[in-house]
């Protein structure tokens, strides 16, 4: 033994190791099977996007993404409208259905009505408008407590889409489904009320100092002028500066709940305040702006399209409430728009 050496002493343990591991077993594929296909690249956050898309495109991108999302909150506008609209014209209708002169006042005036010049032309006019106020006037007093309350129920559902949108918009979804909108808009629920709370206090506040406080300091200076145009055109001059301080306020809020759903921090005064310089960013008003003049454009064209609508034909009212629909699809797609733009900017 004394001249024999172990072979084995001489080699390092981890050759061995590598020479006598076994090698893995071949992945076999079954005949006909396709194969696998690379995995994606990931994809930003705003709106699903590609990382090298801007804010107008990520805008563009979701609202393609989330057209059942906007075809449900149009459901749920309607729905609330219904609630005001089917009361009222169900009262109305019956007492004006039982009218001597029914025909006249559907537009159809008969032989009859044609001898008294009062209902010779048809339609609703004002005395009977009048009447039926006067007869009718617990519906109309129930009416606006209605109104308030949807209105208020509306506004509600405002901050749930916000959140909806928003939190979609943020974790990607592609395409945007119901279920993960309302999850969404439920988890980003109080942080989009707040801030909301806030929008409408700044909101009343300016209003009430342009208004009221500025126009009450010059209303004497006006009134002494000669010149009457001097008063309209200041009035005009205030109301404009609402007009801008209410969507400068608007982009704000809308900044502060997308730094809100995005880092999600809770304090809403703060994020509104931030807000406030952030809008003044050129890249945030030229992306609302790209966004909210072709919006505010088509829901004009459907305005000046929707008085052309005339006449007694049953298909005139299904028109009309096709524009109204198309109107509120535009409204929230442009909204959907500026958040994801907002989303991709932040």
């Amino acid at each position: 033994m004394g001249d024999r050496m172990d072979p084995g002493m001489e080699t390092p343990l981890n050759v061995l190791a590598e020479t006598e591991a076994p090698a893995p077993a071949p992945t076999r594929r079954r005949a006909g099977a396709a194969p696998a296909k690379p995995r994606k690249r990931g994809r930003d956050k705003a709106a699903g996007a590609p990382t090298s898309r801007g804010p107008l495109g990520a805008g563009l991108a979701y609202v393609g993404a989330s057209w059942r999302v906007l075809l449900f909150v149009v459901g749920v506008q309607l729905l609330l409208g219904l609630t005001v609209i089917v009361p009222f014209y169900s009262a109305a209708s019956e007492r004006l259905d039982h009218h001597p002169h029914a025909s006249s006042l559907a537009g159809s005036p008969t032989a009859y009505d044609g001898t008294l010049s009062a209902w010779a032309e048809g339609g609703l006019n004002a005395g009977i408008w009048r009447d039926l106020k006067r007869e009718e006037a617990s519906l109309f007093k129930g009416l606006g407590v209605t109104f308030f309350w949807v209105a208020i129920v509306a506004w509600l559902f405002g901050a749930l889409a916000a959140g909806g949108f928003l939190g979609t918009a943020v974790s990607g979804e592609d395409p945007v489904r119901v279920g993960a909108f309302l999850t969404h808009g439920a988890r980003l629920y109080g942080p989009m009320l707040r801030v909301g709370l806030c929008f409408a206090l700044a909101y009343y506040l300016v209003a009430r100092l342009v208004l009221e406080a500025w126009g009450g300091s010059v209303a004497s200076t006006e009134f002494m002028d000669s010149s009457e145009a001097a008063g309209f055109w200041g009035a005009r001059l205030r109301e404009g500066v609402v007009v801008i301080c209410f969507f400068w306020l608007r982009m704000a809020a809308d900044l502060a709940r997308t730094r809100m759903a995005l880092l999600g921090t809770r304090g809403a005064v703060g994020a509104f305040l931030r807000g406030l310089g952030g809008a003044l960013r050129p890249r945030v008003w030229l992306a609302a702006l790209a966004f909210g003049l072709p919006t505010y454009g088509l829901l004009l064209c459907l305005g000046l399209g929707a008085q052309e609508l005339t006449g007694d034909d049953p298909w005139v009212l299904v028109g009309l409430f096709l524009v109204f629909q198309i109107a509120v699809f535009l409204r929230w797609a442009g909204r959907a728009a500026v958040l994801a733009a907002f989303a991709k900017l932040s």
